[in-house]
């Protein structure tokens, strides 16, 4: 279908390549979640698509790949049956043949009965055997059960999906990183650490946006260029901060960083986004490394699940090194220190029940949904400060108050049983954490 009179469009060419180059990489992504197609050829005399066949809702396609082995033998007349099993779609056969030969019953229903005289007549017939689904839904999955001769029973799957539109970002003319990349943090009484972290922002990265969620009291004025600062209620919330952060970011990525965090010469944003542009890497989020901090909170989780809940571990081995990128480690929570695809983070979200504990429970909403790796190569300094009445709602109240709603919210949210920490670094808490259920950290 072409557009005949636009009332909007084209693009000019150089913007148009732009697109095309974002778009083959959209692309790319979306057929990696495309039905795969598998032709069986199995032991009795039919050949069949066992998957790979998806049919837009209210639409039609040929049940393609259906056909009976040219060896089979028969002195009775052929029969074959294709049925529709959740009755979602219409199966339509168009005649090719000498109807004298052919025999079609209940044609353009969910059940269509086929008889005719010889395996090549069949054939034929079978080249112009049609679905048309019959409901709209954006994504379901019909069986078309296939009977020949009353014998041989097979089936084969039919993906009925809406085509899913291609969202992209323009990256510019010139491919400038500061079109890519947008700065998130969160902050909450600390005016002088956030003040510092755009100040080094600006210093490396001078055209670059900010974007600050600040939920203090007494809100001030942020100093520093390229700043959006967001004013939230009083004690809104650290996830809510985010969830605010990651809706307002207009880039393909976005950089997260505490507000406590100092940009160095060793910051270096442009290694994470060849990191996230590497087609064969296939990474989602990407986390640095933090300057003096002893201890790295990454971990790889172990999940284990029944119908009695999972059990979730953590421990600090890795899944290895990319071979893209030696000096990357596979990971499934990292610091809070890291480059992402904004889509993807956004599919995630963060769970705005927690108000101050926000942290391991992103990583374990994304298991599954993000590809996620550590990388020495970019370093942030982590400028530790602190003053009494944030130590007070960060550290005191959230003991009090926050950790055994945490641990029951966790465990119920995602059906666990049980849930094992090797470090306390999220938490901040002083001891080993074992979660379980009715049980208080």
């Amino acid at each position: 279908m072409s557009c005949s009179q636009p009332s909007v469009g084209p693009l000019d060419w150089n913007t148009s390549q732009r697109q095309k180059k974002e778009y083959i990489e959209w692309k790319r992504q979306e057929d990696k979640m495309a039905e795969p197609s598998t032709l069986c050829l199995s032991m009795i005399p039919l050949q069949y698509l066992g998957s790979g066949i998806t049919v837009e809702p209210l639409e039609s396609v040929l049940l393609i790949g259906l056909e009976v082995d040219s060896e089979f033998n028969n002195n009775n007349p052929l029969k074959l049956t294709v049925t529709s099993r959740y009755s979602l779609g219409f199966i339509y056969v168009e005649s090719y043949i000498d109807t004298n030969i052919l025999h079609i019953s209940g044609n353009n229903s969910c059940q269509v009965r086929i008889q005719t005289d010889s395996v090549t007549n069949m054939n034929a017939v079978l080249k112009h055997v049609v679905y048309t689904s019959q409901e709209h839904h954006k994504r379901q999955r019909d069986y078309i059960d296939i009977s020949f001769q009353d014998i041989y029973n097979v089936f084969m799957n039919v993906l009925i999906q809406r085509q899913h539109v291609p969202r992209l970002y323009d990256p510019g003319p010139g491919n400038d990183i500061n079109n890519k990349v947008t700065i998130v943090a969160k902050t909450f009484e600390r005016y002088d650490c956030v003040n510092a972290l755009i100040a080094s922002v600006n210093k490396f990265y001078p055209n670059m946006t900010i974007i600050i969620a600040d939920d203090s009291e007494n809100k001030q004025k942020l100093e520093g260029n390229n700043v959006k600062h967001y004013l939230m209620p009083f004690l809104e919330g650290y996830a809510a901060g985010k969830n605010l952060l990651v809706s307002q970011v207009r880039t393909k990525y976005l950089l997260w960083v505490d507000d406590d965090f100092v940009f160095t010469k060793d910051t270096l944003l442009e290694r994470f986004v060849e990191k996230l542009e590497s087609p064969t890497a296939d990474l989602d989020l990407v986390a640095g490394y933090l300057v003096s901090r002893k201890e790295h909170p990454w971990a790889h989780v172990s999940y284990i699940n029944d119908d009695d809940g999972g059990c979730i571990s953590e421990s600090d081995t890795s899944y290895g090194t990319l071979k893209e990128f030696p000096n990357c480690k596979l990971m499934d929570i990292v610091t809070n220190f890291f480059m992402a695809k904004t889509d993807a983070v956004r599919t995630v979200g963060f769970d705005s029940v927690f108000e101050r504990i926000s942290h391991r429970e992103f990583f374990v909403d994304a298991l599954g949904h993000l590809r996620i790796a550590v990388c020495d190569d970019v370093i942030i300094r982590h400028d530790r400060r602190s003053n009494e009445r944030y130590r007070n709602y960060r550290m005191i109240q959230t003991q009090q108050r926050e950790s055994a709603r945490y641990a029951e919210r966790v465990l119920f949210k995602n059906n666990l049983r049980c849930f094992q920490a090797w470090t306390q670094s999220f938490l901040e808490f002083e001891k080993y954490n074992t979660f379980e259920l009715n049980s208080s950290v």
